[in-house]
Protein backbone atom coordinates (compact mmCIF):
# COMPACT_ATOMS: atom_id res chain seq x y z
CA UNK A 1 0.00 0.00 0.00
CA UNK A 2 1.16 3.35 -0.75
CA UNK A 3 1.66 6.23 1.84
CA UNK A 4 -0.86 8.38 0.54
CA UNK A 5 -5.07 9.10 1.54
CA UNK A 6 -7.86 9.22 -1.61
CA UNK A 7 -9.97 11.69 -0.99
CA UNK A 8 -13.50 11.24 -3.09
CA UNK A 9 -16.41 13.57 -2.83
CA UNK A 10 -19.94 11.52 -3.83
CA UNK A 11 -23.67 12.36 -3.81
CA UNK A 12 -25.94 9.82 -5.23
CA UNK A 13 -23.47 8.07 -7.52
CA UNK A 14 -24.14 4.21 -7.15
CA UNK A 15 -23.92 4.34 -11.02
CA UNK A 16 -20.10 5.26 -10.71
CA UNK A 17 -18.52 4.61 -7.47
CA UNK A 18 -18.00 0.96 -7.69
CA UNK A 19 -15.72 1.31 -10.97
CA UNK A 20 -14.04 4.04 -9.15
CA UNK A 21 -12.84 2.53 -6.54
CA UNK A 22 -12.35 -1.35 -7.90
CA UNK A 23 -9.50 0.50 -9.62
CA UNK A 24 -8.02 1.87 -6.28
CA UNK A 25 -7.52 -1.69 -4.86
CA UNK A 26 -4.52 -2.66 -3.28
CA UNK A 27 -3.19 1.12 -4.02
CA UNK A 28 -3.68 2.59 -0.42
CA UNK A 29 -5.61 1.73 2.52
CA UNK A 30 -6.80 5.06 3.20
CA UNK A 31 -9.89 5.73 0.59
CA UNK A 32 -12.35 8.03 2.15
CA UNK A 33 -15.38 8.61 0.36
CA UNK A 34 -16.65 11.83 1.63
CA UNK A 35 -20.64 11.85 1.40
CA UNK A 36 -23.10 14.60 1.40
CA UNK A 37 -26.26 13.02 1.99
CA UNK A 38 -26.68 10.22 -0.69
CA UNK A 39 -30.25 8.72 -1.06
CA UNK A 40 -29.27 6.23 -3.22
CA UNK A 41 -27.06 2.98 -2.82
CA UNK A 42 -24.05 5.05 -2.65
CA UNK A 43 -22.69 4.70 0.52
CA UNK A 44 -23.69 0.53 1.49
CA UNK A 45 -21.23 0.03 -2.62
CA UNK A 46 -18.76 2.56 -1.15
CA UNK A 47 -18.32 0.85 2.88
CA UNK A 48 -18.40 -2.54 0.72
CA UNK A 49 -15.44 -1.89 -1.06
CA UNK A 50 -13.51 -1.13 1.84
CA UNK A 51 -13.79 2.92 1.70
CA UNK A 52 -14.04 4.75 5.08
CA UNK A 53 -17.20 6.83 4.91
CA UNK A 54 -17.74 10.00 6.20
CA UNK A 55 -21.16 11.87 6.22
CA UNK A 56 -21.16 15.48 5.99
CA UNK A 57 -23.12 18.42 5.40
CA UNK A 58 -22.06 19.83 1.35
CA UNK A 59 -19.98 23.07 2.21
CA UNK A 60 -19.14 23.84 -1.46
CA UNK A 61 -16.51 21.94 -3.66
CA UNK A 62 -13.61 23.76 -2.38
CA UNK A 63 -14.95 23.37 1.14
CA UNK A 64 -15.67 19.79 1.11
CA UNK A 65 -12.77 18.61 -0.50
CA UNK A 66 -10.91 20.31 2.02
CA UNK A 67 -12.55 18.92 4.81
CA UNK A 68 -12.31 15.14 3.52
CA UNK A 69 -8.18 16.05 3.16
CA UNK A 70 -8.17 17.44 6.73
CA UNK A 71 -9.99 13.65 7.96
CA UNK A 72 -6.83 11.36 5.61
CA UNK A 73 -4.96 10.13 7.62
CA UNK A 74 -1.98 11.01 5.26
CA UNK A 75 -0.43 13.95 4.21
CA UNK A 76 -0.55 12.64 0.56
CA UNK A 77 -3.33 13.20 -1.27
CA UNK A 78 -4.75 11.64 -4.20
CA UNK A 79 -7.91 13.89 -4.95
CA UNK A 80 -10.37 12.02 -7.77
CA UNK A 81 -14.07 12.05 -9.22
CA UNK A 82 -16.46 9.37 -8.38
CA UNK A 83 -16.78 9.14 -12.37
CA UNK A 84 -13.39 8.61 -12.47
CA UNK A 85 -11.85 5.34 -13.03
CA UNK A 86 -7.97 5.17 -13.09
CA UNK A 87 -5.73 2.90 -15.64
CA UNK A 88 -3.21 0.85 -15.45
CA UNK A 89 -0.72 3.16 -16.69
CA UNK A 90 -1.23 5.34 -13.94
CA UNK A 91 -1.38 2.75 -11.71
CA UNK A 92 2.02 2.02 -12.45
CA UNK A 93 4.12 5.29 -12.54
CA UNK A 94 2.00 6.12 -8.89
CA UNK A 95 3.52 3.21 -7.27
CA UNK A 96 6.78 3.98 -9.19
CA UNK A 97 6.87 7.75 -7.43
CA UNK A 98 6.40 6.37 -3.90
CA UNK A 99 9.37 3.58 -4.68
CA UNK A 100 11.23 6.88 -2.76
CA UNK A 101 10.58 9.39 -0.63
CA UNK A 102 8.58 12.36 -2.35
CA UNK A 103 9.61 16.19 -1.86
CA UNK A 104 6.51 17.67 -0.37
CA UNK A 105 7.26 20.64 -2.46
CA UNK A 106 5.82 18.63 -5.51
CA UNK A 107 3.11 18.19 -7.19
CA UNK A 108 1.42 15.95 -10.08
CA UNK A 109 -1.28 16.64 -12.24
CA UNK A 110 -2.81 13.57 -14.61
CA UNK A 111 -4.47 13.68 -17.84
CA UNK A 112 -8.27 13.01 -17.83
CA UNK A 113 -10.43 11.51 -20.65
CA UNK A 114 -13.86 12.44 -21.29
CA UNK A 115 -16.39 9.76 -21.60
CA UNK A 116 -19.82 11.06 -22.95
CA UNK A 117 -21.75 7.62 -22.53
CA UNK A 118 -19.62 5.34 -24.12
CA UNK A 119 -17.50 7.92 -26.65
CA UNK A 120 -14.12 9.05 -25.76
CA UNK A 121 -13.32 12.17 -27.03
CA UNK A 122 -9.84 11.93 -28.45
CA UNK A 123 -10.14 15.93 -30.15
CA UNK A 124 -11.29 19.28 -28.73
CA UNK A 125 -10.59 21.59 -26.11
CA UNK A 126 -10.53 17.79 -23.75
CA UNK A 127 -7.82 16.01 -25.36
CA UNK A 128 -5.12 16.90 -23.41
CA UNK A 129 -6.47 18.13 -20.27
CA UNK A 130 -4.53 18.04 -17.26
CA UNK A 131 -5.54 18.53 -13.59
CA UNK A 132 -3.84 18.80 -10.49
CA UNK A 133 -4.72 16.14 -8.56
CA UNK A 134 -1.80 14.37 -6.38
CA UNK A 135 -0.57 16.72 -3.61
CA UNK A 136 1.18 17.19 -0.05
CA UNK A 137 -1.66 18.92 2.16
CA UNK A 138 1.04 20.75 4.17
CA UNK A 139 1.61 22.92 0.97
CA UNK A 140 -1.82 22.47 -0.99
CA UNK A 141 -5.41 23.52 -0.29
CA UNK A 142 -8.49 23.73 -2.34
CA UNK A 143 -9.34 27.55 -3.74
CA UNK A 144 -12.48 29.14 -2.53
CA UNK A 145 -13.94 28.96 -6.20
CA UNK A 146 -17.62 27.96 -6.75
CA UNK A 147 -16.93 25.90 -9.29
CA UNK A 148 -14.09 24.58 -11.69
CA UNK A 149 -11.66 24.96 -8.14
CA UNK A 150 -8.02 24.49 -8.04
CA UNK A 151 -4.98 23.71 -6.42
CA UNK A 152 -3.70 26.67 -4.74
CA UNK A 153 0.13 26.33 -2.67
CA UNK A 154 1.56 27.92 0.41
CA UNK A 155 5.14 27.77 -1.53
CA UNK A 156 6.37 27.52 -4.87
CA UNK A 157 5.83 23.99 -6.01
CA UNK A 158 7.17 22.17 -8.93
CA UNK A 159 4.13 20.37 -10.60
CA UNK A 160 5.33 17.31 -12.93
CA UNK A 161 2.88 15.13 -15.27
CA UNK A 162 2.06 11.58 -14.20
CA UNK A 163 2.16 8.93 -17.08
CA UNK A 164 -1.22 7.02 -17.77
CA UNK A 165 -4.40 8.90 -17.30
CA UNK A 166 -8.57 7.89 -16.28
CA UNK A 167 -11.43 7.80 -17.65
CA UNK A 168 -13.70 10.65 -16.80
CA UNK A 169 -17.50 9.22 -17.37
CA UNK A 170 -18.87 13.14 -17.42
CA UNK A 171 -22.00 12.72 -18.68
CA UNK A 172 -24.33 10.18 -19.48
CA UNK A 173 -25.20 12.06 -23.29
CA UNK A 174 -25.96 15.25 -24.75
CA UNK A 175 -28.87 16.01 -22.78
CA UNK A 176 -27.26 15.37 -19.27
CA UNK A 177 -24.13 17.44 -20.72
CA UNK A 178 -26.50 20.34 -20.89
CA UNK A 179 -28.31 20.07 -17.71
CA UNK A 180 -25.03 20.05 -15.91
CA UNK A 181 -23.52 22.62 -17.93
CA UNK A 182 -26.84 24.81 -16.78
CA UNK A 183 -25.67 24.43 -13.27
CA UNK A 184 -21.90 25.26 -14.07
CA UNK A 185 -23.02 28.24 -15.43
CA UNK A 186 -24.78 29.34 -12.44
CA UNK A 187 -22.07 28.54 -10.60
CA UNK A 188 -19.77 30.34 -12.93
CA UNK A 189 -21.77 33.66 -12.73
CA UNK A 190 -22.21 33.80 -9.21
CA UNK A 191 -18.15 33.70 -9.00
CA UNK A 192 -17.51 36.38 -11.82
CA UNK A 193 -19.80 38.61 -9.40
CA UNK A 194 -17.93 38.07 -6.35
CA UNK A 195 -14.77 38.99 -8.31
CA UNK A 196 -16.36 42.33 -9.21
CA UNK A 197 -15.59 41.62 -12.94
CA UNK A 198 -17.21 43.69 -15.60
CA UNK A 199 -19.04 41.74 -18.52
CA UNK A 200 -18.63 43.25 -21.93
CA UNK A 201 -20.49 42.51 -24.78
CA UNK A 202 -17.53 41.06 -26.31
CA UNK A 203 -17.99 38.66 -24.06
CA UNK A 204 -21.29 37.94 -24.33
CA UNK A 205 -21.55 37.48 -27.67
CA UNK A 206 -18.36 37.27 -29.31
CA UNK A 207 -16.56 34.75 -26.88
CA UNK A 208 -18.87 32.09 -27.18
CA UNK A 209 -18.44 31.89 -30.86
CA UNK A 210 -14.90 31.78 -30.64
CA UNK A 211 -15.34 29.40 -28.05
CA UNK A 212 -16.92 27.08 -30.39
CA UNK A 213 -14.15 27.70 -33.37
CA UNK A 214 -11.64 27.27 -31.18
CA UNK A 215 -13.05 23.77 -29.89
CA UNK A 216 -14.53 22.13 -33.02
CA UNK A 217 -12.18 23.56 -35.80
CA UNK A 218 -8.54 25.15 -34.64
CA UNK A 219 -8.22 21.62 -32.15
CA UNK A 220 -9.73 19.31 -34.49
CA UNK A 221 -13.04 18.83 -32.25
CA UNK A 222 -14.72 17.76 -35.87
CA UNK A 223 -12.95 14.58 -35.56
CA UNK A 224 -14.90 13.17 -32.93
CA UNK A 225 -18.06 13.65 -35.50
CA UNK A 226 -21.51 14.24 -33.88
CA UNK A 227 -20.18 13.69 -30.53
CA UNK A 228 -17.67 16.97 -30.94
CA UNK A 229 -20.21 18.68 -33.18
CA UNK A 230 -22.96 18.25 -29.87
CA UNK A 231 -19.70 18.91 -27.21
CA UNK A 232 -18.31 22.18 -29.21
CA UNK A 233 -22.26 22.91 -29.25
CA UNK A 234 -22.79 22.99 -25.78
CA UNK A 235 -19.79 24.35 -24.73
CA UNK A 236 -20.40 27.60 -26.43
CA UNK A 237 -23.86 27.80 -25.14
CA UNK A 238 -22.27 27.55 -21.29
CA UNK A 239 -19.75 30.43 -22.07
CA UNK A 240 -23.12 32.41 -23.58
CA UNK A 241 -25.15 31.12 -20.16
CA UNK A 242 -22.77 32.12 -17.96
CA UNK A 243 -21.79 35.51 -18.96
CA UNK A 244 -25.76 36.20 -19.47
CA UNK A 245 -26.32 34.95 -15.62
CA UNK A 246 -24.06 37.35 -14.67
CA UNK A 247 -25.24 40.50 -16.10
CA UNK A 248 -28.82 38.86 -14.51
CA UNK A 249 -26.95 38.75 -11.40
CA UNK A 250 -25.20 41.91 -11.79
CA UNK A 251 -28.48 43.91 -11.80
CA UNK A 252 -29.98 42.66 -8.96
CA UNK A 253 -31.71 39.40 -10.55
CA UNK A 254 -32.42 36.49 -8.49
CA UNK A 255 -32.62 32.62 -9.75
CA UNK A 256 -31.77 29.83 -7.86
CA UNK A 257 -28.89 27.74 -7.80
CA UNK A 258 -28.62 24.04 -8.25
CA UNK A 259 -26.35 22.76 -5.94
CA UNK A 260 -24.35 19.64 -5.96
CA UNK A 261 -26.78 17.81 -3.39
CA UNK A 262 -29.86 18.46 -5.48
Amino acid sequence: MLPLSIVILTKNESTQIGRCLNALKGLSDDVLVIDSGSTDNTVHLASEAGARVINVEWKGYSATKNFGNEQAANDWILSLDADEEMNDTLRNSMQAIFSKPLNFNTAYSIQRKMMIGEKVLQHGSVSNEYRIRLFNRKTARWNDHDVHEEIEFSTEVNVLKLDGFVWHYSFKDNTDHLARLEKYAQLSASQLYKTGKQITWIKLYLSPIFNFIKNYFFKAGFLDGKAGYDFAKNEMWYVHRKYKLFKRYATGSVWKIRTFEE
